[in-house]
């Protein structure tokens, strides 16, 4: 998870920094932030914990599968890197510092990998989510695994076909042509797994 977290931010910085200030926030992310915020909400005097005597509102955070410290921490830690490194270089504005007067597309360099990287993801997330019941020997445990695999599957699936309509009907509307980008559709699964 402390990898996972680490990765979320690679991703906001990417192509941004020099890899000696990647190794370093990763060492400072996975050695000292993620444990803090794992700590709140996993250990039973964690103040975030449902588990502690007096949680957080009375009632603390249930995280079944880890999602919450890892997407809450690596979600705001992305938004700080983002300020302070500032928007793309060429996307917003040109090599002399000005403004372009619409945002310009960085295009990835393989729409296939793209996709296997994603489902490759929405296998793994099959591990995260069921797996996390940690055994189902029991009938309430099964129950719980397979809910867990059910909602996994149609967050996956209800985010990839929302963002790609969505997306759709915009560019209709701004331009006259429907398009279907299977981009969105990828960014979209994604979104839908970490919900």
């Amino acid at each position: 998870f402390a990898c996972a977290l680490s990765s979320i931010v690679a991703g906001t910085v990417a192509e941004r920094c020099k890899m000696q200030a990647y190794l370093l926030y990763s060492t400072f992310l996975c050695g000292f932030v993620y444990p803090v915020a794992a700590h709140s909400f996993w250990a039973y005097q964690g103040f975030l914990s449902p588990g502690n005597a007096d949680p957080l509102f009375g009632v603390g955070a249930v995280d079944l599968a880890g999602s919450g410290p890892v997407h809450m921490t690596g979600g705001v830690l992305a938004l700080v890197m983002a300020v302070i490194l500032g928007p793309r270089m060429g996307r917003f504005y040109d090599e002399n510092g000005a403004p372009y007067d619409e945002p310009r597309d960085i295009p990835g360099h393989s729409v296939a990998l793209q996709f296997l990287g994603t489902f490759c993801l929405w296998f793994g997330w099959y591990g995260f989510n069921p797996g996390s019941t940690l055994t189902i020997a029991s009938s309430n445990r099964g129950s719980v695994a397979a809910l867990a695999a059910v909602n996994t599957s149609l967050g996956a699936a209800a985010g990839a076909v929302s963002a790609m309509f969505t997306a759709s009907i915009l560019e209709e509307r701004r331009t006259g042509v429907v398009t279907y980008d299977l981009t969105n559709a990828m960014n979209g699964c994604l979104t839908g797994l970490v919900a």
